[in-house]
């Protein structure tokens, strides 16, 4: 007696599609990630700075910041800076403070002082 074989149907494996939707999502960051650092940077450029006329030759000159105060000897505001770049030629420095004459020019300019902080050197 011979054995009965029955023929068992091969199984077939459910065929799912692939979803390229993470590849071409991630391919789309790359490009962009990639793309963006070739952007041309903007660069800030500092204020033109803007010495005294007529300053005697080797006078050291500070230059005004936004809201530099200058002030008499009792310490009294004189003057607030609202640009910055302005120059003062500065004629003595004593414990953090400058002595400056500040204006268009030395020769008809005024005397005051300024912090050391309050410039740009």
């Amino acid at each position: 007696m011979r054995k009965k074989t029955i023929k068992k149907r091969p199984t077939r494996k459910k065929v799912t599609k692939k979803s390229n939707t993470g590849k071409i999502l991630l391919l789309l960051a790359g490009a962009y990630i990639l793309f963006s650092s070739f952007k041309s940077k903007k660069t800030v450029a500092l204020p033109p700075r803007v010495k005294q006329i007529d300053s005697p030759t080797g006078a050291e000159t500070v230059f005004s910041k936004v809201g530099t105060k200058v002030f008499d000897k009792n310490k009294n505001t004189i003057f607030i800076y609202d640009t910055e770049g302005l120059g003062m030629t500065v004629t003595a420095f004593n414990n953090g403070i400058y002595s400056i004459v500040y204006g268009d020019s030395f020769q008809y300019g005024l005397p005051g002082y300024v912090n050391a902080n309050d410039v740009i050197k």
